[in-house]
Parts: C-alpha cells; structure tokens; sequence
C-alpha cells in the first residue's frame, strides 16, 4: 500500500526576503531586553528616579507584555497579522522615542509601559505569520530557526552595542538605536506581507481579557519579586489571587462559543508537549544562568565588559545550534533532537558545577555553551511544532501560548532553582562569617552577593577579604546546587519528552503524520489571505 504525501507549494524569494526583514524586529526586542539594565544607571543620574519607580523601568514593559500576549495573539486572528504586526511596529518606535527623550521618570514608566503593549503584538503575529508563509515544513523549520537565532544575536550584541552608545552619547541613545529598525520594517513589510485572519473569529469577550492579563501580571509580577525579595506575605498573595484568576480565565474559556484561548489546543499532545519544550528549559537553566553572570562578577572579580563579551560565546553556540536544527529533524527526527538536546544541556549543567567548585572561568563558559547548544534546537522545535500541529486560523494563539510558557519557565525558574540557590547562600555564609562582621553586616552579606562586596569593601583589611572569599565560595555553592537541580530535572524530561513524541516528523506535512485522522477541520475553509504579497 502507498501513502499519499500532499505536496506544498515552496517559498518565493520574495517571501523569504520578508523573513529577513521579519528577524529585524525580533533582534529589536532581544536588544532592548539586554542593555536596560545596562542604562539604568545613568537614567538614576539624570531622572533621579525613586527606588519604587526604578523598578517600575525595569519591569513594568514586561509584565504588560505578558499579561496581554494571549489577547494579542488571537487579537491578531481577527483583525490580520500583519496589520497587527504594523500597528506594533509603529508603537514600538513611538514608545521608544517617546522613551528616548523622557523629562522624567514618569513619562519614562509610560513609555515603557507602551513598549511592553507593542511587543505584546509583534511577538505573536511574526511568528504566527511564519506559518502561512512557509507551507512546506523543511521552509517552515528554517524559518522559524532563522527567527530565533536572530533573538540569539540581539542577546549577545545587546551589551557591547549598549556599552559602546553609553560611552560616547546619552542613556536614551539605547532607546533611539532601535527606532530606524522599526521604521525599516514598518516600510517595507506592507509591500512584502500578505494578510491573514480568521474569518470566524467574533468579538473579544471582554472579561477574558481581564482575566487574562490581571491573572498573567500578578503571577509573573509574584514570582519574580519572590526570586528577589524571598517569601514576603504580599508576594505569596499576588500570586494565588493571580492563579485563582487564570482558573477563572480557564473555566469561561470552556463556556464561550469562541473563547479567547481555544483550549482544544491542548487536546493535541503535540501541542501540549510543544509548548512545554521551551517551559522546561528555562525553568531549568535559568536559575543557573542568573547565579553564573553573578559569580563571574562578584565572586571571580570580572568586570562587566569581560562578562559581557564572555557571554558571546554561548549566544553564539546558541545561534548556530539553532540554525542547524532543521538539518538534525531531518537526520535525527523530533523525539531524538528534544532527548539529545536536553542531554547536552543537563552535562553543560554538570560542568558549570564541576567548575563553580574551581571558579575556573573556560569551564564555566563551556558549561554555559553547552546548555545553549543543547537548548538552541529544543526551543527551536517547541515553536515549530507548537505553530504547526494547530489550524491555521489558531496560530496566533498558539504562538501567545508558547510565549507565555517560555515566561512562566524563566520566571520559575528564577523564583524555585534560584531561589534554592540563594538559600544553600545564605545558609552556607551565615555558619563561615569571618569575625569582626556584625550581625547586621552579616544580614547585608546574606541577602546577595553584591551584598557581601559592598559590606567587605566597607570593612576593609583582612576581615573584609575574608569575608568576600566566604562569601565568594558559598555563592559557588548556590550555583552548583542550581545547576545540580537544572541538570536532573532536564535528564528526567530527556527521558519522558522523545516517548510522548515517538512517530512525530517536524520535517512532515502533518496530513501525513501518524495518528492525525480527523483532528482538525480542513484549514483552507476557514483562512482568508488577501493582501499584496505572496505565500508561496
């Protein structure tokens, strides 16, 4: 018996020049995300912003940003991706000027704020754009690798491009520097982009989208000033009122005749097991990540300049492991690339806790570029599958659903693996404090590791070196036991995660997959596509 393999049609070159164009806005955000901190600094200097309202900077982009991601992805179902797409676009350079030239920290929150709702729209409708863009599903992974490794490349250039600005202009120069690319694109894609939606999408159901974004802002809020306050009453609230909400959110979501997040979804286990891919990497790595830059710091004496340009080398890794993961789906199928790839990252776990031991600066790179080879074709295939197993007309919101999985990950991970971190931290300073450090002092020690070089810089002689070396090796403690826990729990999902994708090609049309049957309506009845560009 011979099976029938549809047959799609191929990307033109004029399509794949607006992929290129489409990875400008990607660096974008990946470059705006790595040099705020970096400006800070000098926006304290010049703005004198309150301690309440600097952290308002750094953070309140980011929390509307995932608290609107899932109304933006189906937001861009009904109304067009690419209109979506550009309406992001022009904000984003608004906002950033706006951000650029701020007189004040208040006018700078605003601005924030408004980049935070942009990126909310372009995240989603890029890459939910790929897949009408590229049928064919080798074009189709490509795509999708080409997307990501170019959010590698803004990672990595961002504190070089971001240092080099500081030095010879002002602080809003790193909001400006953005501004050209978004205009780029705002020009060019409308000539290049055809126009997607979903013609049975209805109306926005209100009280979704407030349950929504309330639910998803408190629970990232909760978890990330819990990684970095500790348990505090407060916190611990925000974060069960921000998950009695999502159940709120769930349970209308099975009432609606068309919810705003389409829960089948997740009756496909393809799906489901998608978009957990990039949920298990971070929740898994990022913890280590956070302890590792801190200890190359403060605890090794790097400078951030040299941390900085160490840290290229794993973003580079990442980038080319990303690029090739079309070809290992090809060779290798899902299921082997997933266990493979969390493999290599649980042993670059494993190094940087041999080497924390050591404070070994080459090894601890090693350790780190491994993870990033290891978890570049993980993350990679998680979005490819989770934008590929749903209909066309779901993609929008499929893709809103990895990214907020991708920030659950990282944001747990911070607040669980880095907070047992901190803990072995503090617990291992508090029985190693050297005498002559008070108690107080010894409080200021143990709440970080900036902490204790402040306080042995205050003290001074021998007693100060002292304590920074204790400190020193307690905080190589908490890394190691952060990246112990990193390790065993992607070894465990190396095991687990190839089982529940046994028979899945990526590299397959998914008529032709296993299992498929009458899953899902024919897409074709159900997708508009109008515009000036093309799809094939």
């Amino acid at each position: 018996m011979t099976t029938h393999v549809p047959t799609v049609q191929r990307a033109s070159a004029r399509t794949w020049v607006a992929l290129a164009i489409m990875t400008l806005p990607v660096f974008m955000m990946a470059n705006d995300v790595s040099v705020l901190f970096l400006a800070l600094p000098a926006i304290s200097a010049d703005l004198q912003p309150q301690a309440t309202q600097s952290l308002w900077i750094l953070h309140v982009g980011e929390l509307l940003g995932a608290g609107l991601v899932l109304t933006m992805g189906r937001l861009g179902d009904r109304v067009g991706r690419r209109r979506l797409l550009l309406i992001g676009l022009a904000a984003y350079a608004v906002a950033s000027t706006m951000a650029a030239f701020s007189p004040n920290p208040e006018t700078l929150i605003v601005a924030r704020a408004l980049i935070g709702v942009s990126v909310a729209t372009i995240s989603p409708s890029t890459f939910s754009l790929l897949r009408q863009m590229f049928p064919d599903p080798k074009q189709f992974s490509l795509a999708v690798a080409m997307n990501l490794s170019m959010f590698s490349v803004g990672m990595a250039l961002g504190p070089p491009l971001g240092g080099l600005l500081l030095t010879y202009f002002w602080w809003g120069s790193l909001f400006l520097v953005n501004v050209p690319v978004a205009l780029f694109a705002l020009l060019i894609l409308p000539f290049l982009l055809p126009e997607y939606r979903d013609p049975g999408a209805g109306r926005l159901d209100p009280r979704s989208v407030l349950l929504s974004t309330v639910a998803l802002v408190l629970v990232v809020y909760g978890l990330q000033e819990l990684a970095a306050q500790g348990a505090r009453p407060s916190l611990l609230a925000a974060v069960v009122v921000g998950a009695l909400l999502l159940w709120l959110f769930v349970r209308r979501q099975r009432r609606l005749a068309d919810p705003l997040l389409d829960l089948g979804m997740f009756a496909r286990p393809v799906f489901a097991v998608a978009v957990s891919l990039s949920f298990l990497m971070l929740l898994a790595a990022s913890g280590a990540d956070l302890f590792l830059v801190q200890f190359l710091q403060s605890a090794l004496g790097l400078s951030p300049g040299v941390v900085g340009l160490l840290l290229i080398l794993p973003a580079a890794a990442s980038f080319v492991s990303t690029m090739l993961t079309p070809v290992l789906i090809r060779f290798m199928g899902s299921g082997a690339v997933v266990g493979s790839g969390m493999l290599l990252a649980a042993g670059g776990l494993m190094v940087v806790l041999f080497a924390a031991g050591s404070g070994t600066v080459w090894a601890l790179m090693l350790g780190s570029t491994l993870v990033s080879v290891g978890g570049g074709p993980v993350m990679t295939l998680g979005s490819q599958l989770a934008l590929s197993s749903v209909p066309m007309e779901r993609t929008g919101s499929a893709s809103a659903v990895g990214d907020v999985s991708s920030g659950l990950g990282q944001t747990l991970g911070l607040a669980l693996i880095g907070s047992l971190g901190l803990a072995v931290y503090r617990i291992s300073l508090s029985g190693s404090l050297p005498e002559g450090v008070s108690s107080a002092q010894g409080d200021v020690a143990g709440d970080s590791i900036g902490g204790a070089v402040a306080v042995s810089e205050q003290v001074g002689g021998s007693t100060g070196a002292a304590l920074r070396e204790a400190a020193g090796s307690a905080f190589g403690l908490g890394l190691q036991v952060s990246a112990g826990a990193g390790a065993v729990m992607l070894t465990v999902a190396a095991v687990v995660v190839p089982v529940l994708l046994r028979g899945h090609r990526a590299d397959r049309p998914e008529e032709s997959q296993p299992g498929r049957g009458s899953a899902s309506a024919p897409e074709s009845a159900s997708l508009h596509e109008h515009g000036s560009g093309d799809t094939a």
